[in-house]
């Protein structure tokens, strides 16, 4: 499992997380966004705050859209730009790094590069630019990353979460928000 959950990793680390033992990033290297609350006081956000409306998830590194859905009460379509970089600049994960889950769907679609998904227990698969992958609500996304030593792979994320859910909640030991 030598790259198992790397990306997972990265893409909670892209989005404002902390993770020990992980240094290539899912989507940019960045640091958290912030909003002001009610009284005007600064507050960090990440992609594992809940609670964030539409336009707070907007404002997340790597967020390409963000809008809650009217036709699908209690929905919010968020719209994710992925960068995977080649496997010889990814690090390992903490030992007890499970990967992460979201609480919709997600559907991911490859523009450049392979990236290699394991999604809820299933085998690993690789992804070639054109291709696309779905990710049911709550299922455990364990791998994912560039199948290369050499090239990165990039992606676009559809996501359709619940009203408020975070982006995603991370499984096992990965970091701290």
């Amino acid at each position: 499992m030598h790259n198992t959950a790397l990306g997972i990793c990265k893409f909670a680390r892209t989005w404002g997380l902390s993770i020990a033992g992980a240094t290539a990033l899912y989507i940019t290297a960045a640091v958290p966004a912030s909003t002001a609350d009610e009284n005007g006081a600064a507050k960090a956000l990440s992609a594992t705050t809940p609670g964030l409306t539409a336009q707070e998830l907007a404002k997340l590194p790597g967020v390409i859209f963000a809008r809650e859905l009217p036709d699908v009460p209690g929905k919010t379509l968020v719209v994710v730009a992925l960068e995977f970089p080649p496997r010889s600049k990814q690090s390992e994960l903490p030992p007890n790094c499970l990967g992460h889950r979201h609480t919709g769907s997600a559907y991911v679609y490859v523009t450049k590069g392979t990236m290699r998904m394991g999604i809820g227990g299933q085998p690993v698969q690789l992804v070639h630019p054109g291709e696309s992958f779905f990710e049911p609500a709550g299922a455990r996304h364990a791998v994912d990353g560039s199948a290369s030593d050499t090239d990165s792979a990039s992606g676009i994320a559809i996501l359709i979460l619940p009203a408020g859910a975070p982006l995603l909640t991370l499984e096992g030991k990965c970091g701290s928000p």
